[in-house]
């Protein structure tokens, strides 16, 4: 990371402080991990890195939401999930869909819930997302507490 500060490469920048923050994130250091996040995100607004940018927003919201604070998870995700959509990475918006999903689901919001994990499917299906299975098998049991109610 040194390297590419020492060069002028912000490109370069971005990259790292990510990858660092999810070192503390893993261990439970939630306050350092956001540090690194924010740095990482200013640089890639700074650049223009909307790929960047929707990655590093979709990490701060995991952040929050291992911390609790699902309300600003979901801005976090919100506004990751306008950009994936902007740009068409389907692969990022199946991801923080399924993320929003679950935060719906944590505050019993079931409709959101299946709306947020439909998507999430429907996005895996088309790229043959690895944890399609794991997406369907999840959004039926919320399919059948909503039914259940």
């Amino acid at each position: 990371m040194s390297i590419y500060s020492e060069i002028g490469d912000k490109a370069g920048e971005g990259t790292p402080l990510n990858n660092i923050s999810m070192i503390y994130d893993a261990r439970g250091d939630y306050d350092t991990a956001l540090k690194y996040l924010d740095q990482s995100l200013a640089i890639r607004r700074e650049i223009g890195d909307k790929a960047g940018e929707d990655c590093t927003l979709n990490n701060i919201g995991k952040i929050y939401k291992a911390q609790g604070d699902n309300a600003k998870a979901l801005q976090y995700y919100e506004q990751s999930l306008a950009i994936q959509r902007k740009i068409g990475n389907k692969y990022g918006e199946a991801v923080t869909s399924w993320n929003i999903g679950r935060i719906y689901e944590d505050q019993g919001d079931f409709a959101k819930t299946e709306q947020y994990m439909s998507r999430a499917v429907q996005l895996a299906e088309e790229i043959g997302h690895p944890k399609l299975e794991y997406f369907r098998e999840i959004l039926e049991q919320v399919r059948a507490a909503i039914k259940g109610r």
